[in-house]
């Protein structure tokens, strides 16, 4: 082969590249291994290693012409850092190059919100960050979106809006919460380059299977490493709480910045049950969940793992009491622990007025019933 052949090339069709993608997926398996307490731990990781794969893959690879967009909801069953089981999340590969329109209807669910964002786990990149944030609360089938995402200002139109982006912006997050899956319908949105580099995008190019192989290897360790990092390095030295992060990784989940997020990791022996007693806020929106180890949502498909503030009962005080146990005492609102000795938990408020944290504490499941 010549000398001066393309390096993508040769490192693209020589296998080269193939080989360290395989390579990188095999060593994140050592996470799992170093990592898990018991054999439900590391089903679930490995597993959790397999879905990321997919998702990092359809995102860096797939979804990887930033001149031809595509706004794709996060693979299915693909739970990363405390996913909200009430979400609907949706995303698109953006370069901070290029100026963006993202149009569509707003539908009737209760919260739409859409984020630019930096930076990527693992890949080199900085700490992933936000860069700007738009929120939509009227939930109103009749509203229409508009918006132009661009590093500088534009001359918006009527009913535009404008979302920010930096040189470094890499991703637009949509995130849509339900209250009620079964009576809100969901926005419809597309997004559109104004600027594209060329009419039509490339069938397959060299750089771009290359550059979308290293990083889907990348993503998955670092991925995997940053939120058994939250778990090891704070959350199982203070378990049985819910506390918000430490400030240096608040903003490492590519969040929502109206968001105040508690996590924690719950533990229980035999004949006992967590309490959380969640105080009356005002707040536009609230949700507490149970998660594995991993920070995956437990199957909130099938079992009941979370409940937000339309599903909650509550007391006559306003507050909702939480019961985390293997079996439904049959009073609060109960959550499964679906086969689990301990895990991750969350407990996020959107647009509250003002914090008061809940009361979280042991108690005999028997004191319950």
């Amino acid at each position: 082969m010549s000398d001066d052949r393309d390096p993508a090339v040769e490192a693209a069709v020589s296998g080269k590249a193939w080989e360290e993608f395989c390579d990188g997926i095999k060593a994140a398996g050592q996470l799992v291994v170093d990592n898990s307490a018991d054999d439900l731990d590391r089903l679930e990781g490995f597993r959790y290693l397999a879905r990321l794969t997919r998702g990092a893959l359809d995102s860096y690879l797939e979804q990887g012409d930033t001149s031809f967009p595509v706004i794709a909801p996060i693979p299915n069953m693909l739970k990363i850092g405390c996913d909200n089981p009430d979400a609907y999340y949706q995303r698109v590969n953006v370069s901070g190059r290029h100026t963006y329109r993202i149009t569509g209807s707003r539908g009737t669910v209760n919260y739409l919100g859409l984020g630019a964002y930096s930076g990527g786990y693992g890949t080199g990149d900085a700490t992933p960050g936000n860069e700007g944030y738009l929120e939509f609360n009227d939930p109103d089938p009749g509203q229409r979106i508009d918006v132009v995402a661009s590093t500088e200002e534009p001359t918006l139109g009527a009913g535009q809006r404008w979302l920010p982006m930096q040189e470094h912006t890499g991703i637009l997050m949509v995130r849509q919460f339900h209250l009620d899956r079964t009576s809100e319908t969901r926005a419809e949105l597309t997004i559109e380059c104004l600027d594209p580099v060329t009419p039509v995008p490339d069938n397959i190019d060299a750089r771009r299977l290359v550059n979308g192989l290293a990083m889907s290897q990348l993503f998955v360790h670092g991925c995997a490493q940053r939120f058994i990092d939250w778990v090891q390095k704070d959350f199982l030295l203070r378990p049985n709480t819910l506390d918000f992060l430490p400030p240096s990784d608040h903003a490492g989940g590519w969040g929502d910045p109206n968001q105040l997020f508690r996590h924690g990791y719950w533990t229980l022996d035999e004949g006992e049950a967590l309490l959380i007693d969640v105080p009356a806020i005002d707040a536009y929106y609230w949700n507490f969940q149970l998660n594995n180890l991993w920070e995956e949502s437990l199957d909130y498909r099938f079992l009941q793992v979370t409940v937000n503030q339309h599903s909650a009962r509550y007391e006559d005080d306003g507050s909702a009491r939480i019961v985390v146990a293997p079996e439904d005492p049959g009073v609060g609102n109960w959550m499964d622990t679906a086969g689990h000795r301990h895990g991750t938990m969350g407990l996020r408020y959107n647009q509250v007025v003002e914090d008061i944290a809940p009361t979280v504490r042991v108690v005999p499941l028997a004191e319950l019933g």
